[in-house]
């Protein structure tokens, strides 16, 4: 008996599941699941359940699968029927699948399983995902033939490795068969040199994606007869960007690993066979990106510094990549939108790619914020100031990065949490908008040290209550007891001794520098080089804040025309805060009689403006202001009936929900400016 068939035997009789291979054992160790997790691996079975058998007969149009090359790197790709219907699939019983895969040029499916030619046994394993109903199952083991009949290729796989899987950040999609495709090759690179980069266009596609499958490889040669090779298919998801390419070499693809199941067989594949393949799809156009590389895995502070706040991610160093248009033979049903996963956290950008300070990385000790005052502007809004004994540098605009935990305490883990899914991969960590710091010229009483770079320093975060929100509905809960049993804790809460790690500061939406505008080459009047500066500044409620600090960013020597749009429910707080902004710098006024610019606030609101709140009544502020109430909703129509003249000539910032950006973007494009050059900042979580 050949060593080939000895394996085969081997495969097929005992599996490959007895027990946790040491790739499994140690990042179940890195990550803490080890104990937990000890005999988690019964749970994959050696063959499938009836309902798996079933589901892969009737429920799915398309199965990704893993192969690996003559290089051993895994690729994930896709098989289909040709119709792109369900169906495709048979299954005689509960340990074998036939596929019968139409495959597509440029595909690396035809080319890894050719190589069983050779003798040794062709490794496969593949997920089913039903994008209408958010299941998923997966399979594992190898090809026992194949048969190659003109467009279809049968593949008889022997599944000796089932398990069910989390449908937690599958979004849903109503999708639809498309089977008139014409796949083209766009991209073929097996092996790209050392200093060769991603095409920006994949680059793109891959930031414009919200899931992908992810191919791994255990090779086993060093474990002897405990462990067979073998390969492993996943799903991984989230909000759109999720997945991220490192800008400093332009080939590095870095996931995030969201909180799951907590059984970690493709980090444990990785941590051992340290490969890895992904693959992209578009269910709008039906392309299909194909990437294989070399694969890490990395936890803790050493992931935290990659990309900040996750605390696991993976990194796949790109050796090679194919990308066909028009192949896959599904598509997004038109006129349907894609219901995401409530599961899924907002997106979080590499470190590389944010303007940010994270304080952990660069000193002893991270800095501690302490509450000093709270002042009540409505039931939901309120300002948030805190102490720091250090200096830090905070630039109008942005934010700061507070470790909420001593506050509300840590998370128990949670695999499903169907009542308040955000509470899934909460870090207890929250990043709010400064609205003003003692650095800069306001009514603190450490104002004195402005300027400096030593000694203790204030800075406050006007804060809107979120409905459900853990750390918010503690701190307006206890801003509410105060207010009722000891109110004058309000004005000084220093005895509450109530202490935060000030994480860090982080965001670039803020105004531009002297320097970067001439290089920037923003020509004309509104350049900051000729003098004249002129703003159009957008936002959506709450999302005023970063323009409340921005209002002491503007510079002397300048004249600032500024167009504030401003949607809001509460006309009066808002307009309130914005007063208050623009008097910390009315010593200027006060001392040179004049002003340093207009404000022209266009207020969009259905609730009445009561004229004591009226910013345009408060004296000794920084710019002129006018202020125009227009009743009724903020949308498309009711931006463009503003008229902007000169809106081209403006930069624009937009500050605001989601919904309230599509808006405002639309209606920007429409009058013919360029939506790519607005600064752009969103809150969500």
């Amino acid at each position: 008996m050949s060593l080939s068939q000895a394996l085969l035997l081997k495969f097929q009789h005992d599996g490959y599941v007895n027990g946790w291979h040491k790739g499994e054992h140690a990042i179940q160790h890195k990550m803490g699941y080890a104990g937990v997790m000890s005999q988690a691996w019964t749970w994959i079975e050696p063959e499938m359940p009836e309902e798996h058998q079933a589901f892969y007969k009737t429920r799915l149009p398309f199965i990704p699968v893993t192969t690996i090359d003559d290089r051993q790197r895994p690729w994930s790709s896709i098989l289909a029927g040709r119709d792109g219907q369900p169906g495709f699939v048979t299954s005689q019983h509960l340990d074998e699948l036939t596929l019968n895969a139409h495959v597509w040029e440029g595909d690396p499916f035809p080319q890894n399983v050719a190589l069983g030619s050779r003798g040794s046994p062709v490794l496969i394993a593949g997920i089913g995902v039903d994008f209408s109903t958010r299941r998923r199952n997966k399979f594992a083991g190898y090809v026992e033939a194949l048969e190659d009949d003109g467009p279809v290729l049968r593949v008889h796989s022997v599944v000796n490795e089932a398990i069910g899987e989390c449908p937690k950040y599958i979004n849903i999609r109503d999708l639809m068969a498309f089977s008139e495709t014409n796949p083209c090759v766009v991209y073929r690179c097996l092996n790209l040199s050392p200093d060769e980069r991603l095409p920006d266009d994949i680059v793109s596609f891959i930031h414009g994606s919200d899931a992908l499958f992810f191919g791994t490889y255990y090779d086993a040669r060093e474990d002897g007869e405990q462990f067979l090779s073998h390969v492993g298919m996943n799903y991984r998801g989230g909000r759109p960007g999720f997945a991220r390419i490192r800008p400093s070499d332009g080939r590095t693809l870095v996931i995030p690993d969201y909180s799951g199941n907590r059984l970690l067989t493709s980090l444990g594949n990785i941590e051992a066979t340290p490969v890895a393949g992904v693959t992209f799809v578009s269910f709008e156009t039906g392309a299909v990106l194909y990437l294989t590389g070399d694969a890490h895995n990395f936890v803790g502070p050493v992931a935290q510094q990659l990309m900040p706040r996750i605390n696991a991610l993976t990194t796949i160093h790109v050796t090679g990549y194919i990308f066909v248009e028009d192949a896959l033979p599904v598509r997004q049903k038109p006129g349907t939108q894609v219901q995401r996963s409530p599961y899924s956290p907002p997106i979080q950008l590499l470190a590389e790619e944010i303007t940010s300070t994270y304080f952990v990385d660069e000193l002893q000790e991270t800095p501690m914020a302490t509450l000093t005052r709270i002042e009540v502007h409505s039931h939901d809004i309120a300002t948030f100031t805190f102490e720091s004994p250090t200096h830090v540098n905070i630039v109008p605009g942005q934010a700061a990065i507070l470790d909420c935990k001593p506050f509300v305490g840590t998370l128990p883990y949670q695999h499903m949490a169907p009542e308040n899914p955000m509470s899934v991969n909460d870090d207890r960590i929250r990043t709010w908008t400064v609205s003003r710091s003692s650095r800069w010229a306001g009514p603190f009483p450490e104002s004195r040290n402005a300027g400096t770079t030593a000694g203790p320093m204030s800075f406050s975060l006007t804060v809107r209550h979120k409905p459900g929100g853990a750390v918010t509905s503690a701190l307006f809960a206890i801003t509410e007891q105060m207010g009722k049993f000891r109110p004058e804790l309000l004005e000084d809460a220093r005895p509450l001794q109530f202490s935060m790690p000030l994480v860090g500061v982080a965001g670039d939406f803020t105004l531009p520098t002297e320097a970067d505008a001439c290089v920037s080459g923003q020509g004309g009047d509104s350049s900051p080089c000729a003098g004249t500066r002129k703003w159009l500044w957008l936002a959506g409620g709450i999302g005023v804040t970063p323009f409340l600090a921005m209002f002491a960013g503007l510079r002397e020597g300048h004249t600032n025309d500024i167009i504030l749009v401003l949607s809001t429910r509460e006309p009066d707080v808002l307009l309130a805060l914005i007063a208050s902004a623009l008097e910390r710098k009315g010593d200027h006024v006060r001392e040179h009689g004049k002003h340093q610019g207009t404000l022209s606030i266009h207020l969009f609101s259905r609730f009445p403006v009561t004229s004591s709140s009226s910013v345009a009544t408060t004296h000794g502020t920084v710019l002129a202001v006018e202020v125009t109430h227009h009743p009724g909703r903020l949308n498309e129509d009711t931006l463009r009936t503003l008229n902007i003249e000169d809106v081209q000539e403006r930069q624009a910032y937009v500050c605001g929900s989601e919904s309230f950006e599509r808006a405002v973007l639309g209606a920007l494009k429409q009058v013919g400016v360029d939506t790519r050059k607005v600064r752009k900042e969103g809150f969500v979580y």
